[in-house]
């Protein structure tokens, strides 16, 4: 019978850079992946219907979270982004099932939102910048 799983366990491993190694990003609440591939049109002269074949998958996403002054490796990561070398990012839907996670090389884009009714928040969209590990 298969496991389901609550996402109050979920985790989200980055390195501050494209060579350290991750470690747990603190502070984050959700995550959201999309894992669309592009599909490029091949229908023929006649054909009773569109055709397609499937091109690259597109390993893109956001990651969401509160602003705390000891949480800096999402903003280093942003950094290391600006500055070229990018970071590495691993997604795991529930510490209760560790075997299972997507990540690899991403580029990171921070923002930070603050307003009078809620709590400081940073979020972060990343997209692949090499080959990832689809382990789910």
């Amino acid at each position: 019978m298969a496991v389901k799983y609550h996402g109050k366990r979920g985790v989200v491993y980055v390195s501050p850079d494209g060579t350290t190694a991750a470690s747990n990003a603190a502070g984050l609440r959700a995550f959201t992946l999309d894992l669309t591939t592009d599909l490029v049109d091949v229908t023929e002269f006649l054909a009773g219907n569109k055709t397609f074949v499937p091109g690259f998958p597109n390993y893109t996403g956001t990651i969401e979270g509160f602003y705390a002054t000891d949480v800096t490796v999402v903003s280093a990561a942003a950094t290391a982004t600006v500055n070229g070398t990018g970071t590495n990012i691993y997604l795991y839907p529930s510490a209760d099932a560790v075997s299972k996670y997507i990540g690899g090389p991403a580029w990171l884009s921070l923002q930070l939102r603050s307003a009078v009714d809620a709590a400081v928040t940073q979020n972060a969209n990343f997209s692949a910048r090499g080959t990832w590990v689809n382990a789910l």
